[in-house]
């Protein structure tokens, strides 16, 4: 898809599953099976997608998020019945004719590590190092400190190691609040899911694409409340899904999505009282 001087493309990390209740928070289970059944252990299977974006007059290749990676135990791997066999993000990259090293910007919408999994990966002597040695890391500083101080709460979803590598590496760009960042994208931050999360924007004359990270992972999650369990203030992430779908139906924009396992974005219609609803996917 061409958005203004991009294209634009979406790549699958993997495929994983979770808890459907943690996915979903309070709203019933016999809602939300109708589009997610769970299986066996009442996991909801999810997507790990990336968003590629390529100004080739520029010779800027942006990577928004870095999927949940190859670097996972047996035991986690089976928790979370992860699927790698697409072949990865490298894979991906390589069918949009992206090599690793092309890779001049890496927005991280946060450091969970189902979004942030891949900053790292081993080299051949088995050392970490960063995935994409030469791009800009673009992160809201609200982020990098809460990862460097964690709750109980998301103590288990960072990977301090990861930050070491970004911390030496001269490659680390700290963001405060909304910022417009590169020609034509901007970042939106959001608070409801976790501190300093962010959202790209890719803007076009006539319309634009937003990421919509862990505010919105899925087509179910358009619904203003129906939030996840591990949003730290979910009446936060209402109001701001609240601002996006507006946004998105003035613009005729699109939603991107980063777990929803069989559609990648989606446009709005408005409905019978006036109110921004899905209207049809959009294929990126």
């Amino acid at each position: 898809m061409r958005v203004g001087r991009y294209e634009v493309a979406t790549v699958v990390d993997a495929r994983f599953a979770v808890d459907g209740g943690a996915m979903f928070g309070i709203v019933p289970r016999a809602l939300w099976e109708r589009e997610f059944p769970p299986d066996g252990e009442n996991r909801v299977r999810l997507a790990s997608r990336c968003l590629v974006a390529v100004d080739r007059d520029a010779g800027r290749v942006v990577v928004v998020g870095t999927g949940i990676g190859d670097r996972w135990s047996a035991k986690s791997s089976e928790r979370l019945a992860l699927d790698r066999s697409g072949g990865g993000l490298d894979a991906g990259l390589a069918r949009l004719d992206v090599r690793r090293e092309d890779v001049t910007d890496v927005i991280l919408t946060h450091l969970h590590c189902d979004h942030a999994g891949g900053v790292a990966r081993r080299g051949a002597g088995g050392a970490l190092e960063l995935t994409f040695p030469r791009a800009r890391h673009h992160l809201q500083r609200r982020a990098w400190q809460l990862a460097h101080a964690p709750s109980e709460k998301e103590a288990a979803l960072f990977r301090q190691e990861d930050f070491d590598l970004l911390q030496h590496s001269n490659l680390l760009h700290l963001v405060d609040g909304d910022a417009a960042l590169l020609p034509d994208v901007e970042l939106i931050a959001s608070e409801g899911h976790t501190a300093g999360l962010q959202l790209p924007r890719f803007r076009s004359g006539s319309g634009h694409v937003t990421w919509c990270g862990d505010l919105i992972p899925t087509h179910a999650h358009l619904r203003p409340a129906w939030v996840a369990a591990y949003d730290l203030l979910p009446v936060t992430s209402i109001e701001e899904k609240k601002v996006l779908l507006a946004e998105a139906l003035e613009d005729e924009g699109i939603l991107a999505f980063e777990h929803d396992p069989v559609m990648a974005a989606c446009r709005l219609r408005e409905d019978e009282a006036g109110r921004p609803v899905f209207r049809e996917a959009v294929e990126i």
